[in-house]
Formats: C-alpha cells, structure tokens, sequence
C-alpha cells in the first residue's frame, strides 16, 4: 500500500502556536518533527509516503521559514495565494490535488491529509467514496468537530502524539533554566557586546538585515572593521536542541572532526564580516551547505544542534522590529575547549598560509 500526503501547513502551525504546554518552543521546528514522525508511522504501518505536498503562501511567514525543509522531506511546497482578508486558498488547491491523485494515480492506495479544517469535508466522503484508505492527522481541539464525526475516530490521528514526548519534555525543562524574554543585564551574562539589528528590505526569510553571507551586521568583539555599536535586539527565546546526529556516538573521530570544522566556519564568518554574531538560516543554507555538500540538510542542521547539546553555541531569537516574527543567531561560547582548539588549529592553517 503507497500513500499520498497533503499538509495545510499553515493550519497546523497556528494550531500549536498558542498552546500552553509548548511555550519556549519553536513551532516551525515541532511541525517539521511532527511530519517526520508521520513519514515514520506510516512507513511502520506499510503505507509509505510515496507522494507529498504541503500548502502555504511560502513568501511570508511561517512558510518561508520551512520551505526548503519540506522540500527535502519530500512534501513539496505548493504556492497559495493570499486574499486581502489573509484568507488563503490552501484549500482549493489542495482539494484539488487530492482529486487528481484519486482519478490518476491508481497506485496510491491511502490519502493522508493534515488539518482539522472543516472545509475538508467534502474531500473526505470523496476519498472514502472511490474506496481509498484515509486518515486525517490534526490537533484535536483544533479539529472541526463535523470532520472527526465524517472520518470516524478510527481514522483521525492526534498530531499531538507525533511529538516526541520524552525529548519534548527535556526541552521544556532546558527553556525554563533559560533567562526569559526582556532578561536583565545579569541574566544574560556572557553575551556578546553587539548584536544584529535587522535592516528593511530584509531577504524575506525571517534573517531581515543578513547581508547574504549567514552574518549579523554588528561590532565585532575587537571593534575593527566594523559598523557602529548599535542596540542589542530584545531575545524573545532560545532555541533548544530539535534533533541530534543520534547514530553517532560522542567519540567518533569522523564526528568530532566535522564539529570542528563547523566552529572554524562560524569563526570564519565572524572574522571576515566583522560580525560577533552569525545569522543561523543563511549560514544553514550557504557556508554549511557548500562545505558539507556530501551531506543532507537534517544531517547538517544535526551538527548544529550537536554543538548546542555540548553548549559551544547557542540559538537565540531576537526581537525583530521591521516584521512580527523573529530572527535567530549563533553565539559561540569562546571559551569553550572546542572552540580554543578550533582558534588554534585556524591559526595554524593560516601561519601555513
């Protein structure tokens, strides 16, 4: 059995953003998980993801911020307009595409479709009508009740219980340790001096000011070659680790020798930019991207985040004033023995030079 997923991603983002229980949480980060373990349930059940698409206006937020990840994923973003009422046409499009994957794609045995939207209705009978297998996966209290009735419980799945619990749970803990939004002078200690204010006319992908190279325009640490010392943006959150590289144990040579070299790329962005602080989605997509080209995206956003379980770095999201959502960065612990070695084994390389 072969199935088809269609992801109103922006139903389901706004169906976890207000959700108590996951405050300090990045919700773009929980819907990707969310999506990953549906690919996984459905691959254990014998009915792998053999078609996928996701639904969103991909030029604003959030859907601009997680395009490239569903792309990678295999649930392939479809561009929807946006009305002057900021209704979209998510789910036209996707009733659409639904019917065409009943009529044309006999192969495709079960349609999963992520959202609670009671506009859904109709697709639904249609799926069960031409006998196809179908599950609907939503947040419960998000879900019109009208489609759970239609569907039957049986085929409703609770999108809640495709986050992972016990890593969701640590993280809750870790986010509560953590100086909150607006923290004073003391409790964000450390700090570097300078942070980056975003510029208008941002690149439109939620890192605002980036001049392009993954780089906050700010004073660098030692005040040359920079712009003027301006304000630090307000932190509005840190971001606790999402997923870690897992098969790899901590020792492994090959493994620490790519960590290594992701610090040397953050220290290079720092030197060359004149920057205390390294934009996190620009450096995701451009300096990783061309040095690790032999790896996958999760595999690179993996070492990233091994970094951030071993506190050589940290995410924080800053307060964004030129648009209503914000933008994160990477600050590198100095002192941290990984990153002394790092420093020294550049230095090295450059005496060669």
């Amino acid at each position: 059995m072969h199935a088809a997923v269609f992801v109103d991603f922006e139903n389901l983002f706004l169906s976890l953003k207000n959700r108590e229980e996951l405050t300090g949480q990045r919700i773009r980060d929980l819907c990707l998980g969310i999506l990953e373990h549906l690919k996984e349930r459905l691959q254990v059940d014998k009915a792998p993801m053999v078609l996928g698409r996701s639904y969103a206006a991909f030029d604003t937020y959030p859907g601009m911020e997680v395009a490239h990840d569903l792309a990678l994923m295999g649930f392939d973003p479809q561009y929807v307009l946006t009305g002057h009422a900021g209704k979209n046409s998510a789910d036209v499009q996707l009733a659409c595409d639904v019917c065409r994957v009943l009529y044309r794609r006999p192969d495709i045995d079960a349609i999963v479709i992520v959202s609670g939207d009671r506009d859904f209705i109709p697709i639904a009978r249609q799926v069960l009508e031409e006998n196809r297998e179908l599950r609907v996966v939503a947040i419960p209290d998000s879900t019109s009740g009208d489609l759970r009735m239609r569907v039957g419980a049986e085929r409703f799945w609770n999108a809640l219980e495709l986050i992972d619990r016990d890593g969701r749970d640590k993280r809750l803990r870790e986010v509560e340790r953590l100086p909150s939004a607006g923290a004073g002078p003391e409790a964000l200690a450390g700090a570097p001096a300078a942070a980056p204010v975003p510029a208008a006319g941002g690149n439109g992908n939620g890192n605002g000011g980036s001049n392009g190279h993954g780089v906050a325009e700010t004073t660098s640490s030692n005040g040359k070659g920079a712009a003027a010392e301006r304000p630090r943006a307000a932190i509005v959150g840190h971001i606790p680790v999402t997923w870690r590289t897992g098969e790899a144990p901590a020792q492994d040579a090959a493994l620490e020798e790519r960590l290594l070299q992701v610090v040397e790329l953050i220290l290079r962005a720092q030197v060359r930019h004149g920057s205390a602080e390294v934009w996190l989605s620009p450096f995701l997509k451009g300096p990783m991207s061309q040095h690790f080209s032999g790896l996958v995206h999760p595999e690179r956003r993996a070492l990233v985040n091994e970094l951030r379980h071993r506190n050589v770095i940290r995410i924080e999201e800053r307060e964004n004033q030129y648009a209503d959502h914000p933008y994160s960065v990477i600050v590198l612990d100095q002192a941290h023995p990984l990153a002394v070695v790092a420093v020294e084994r550049s230095k090295k390389r450059e005496e060669v030079k």
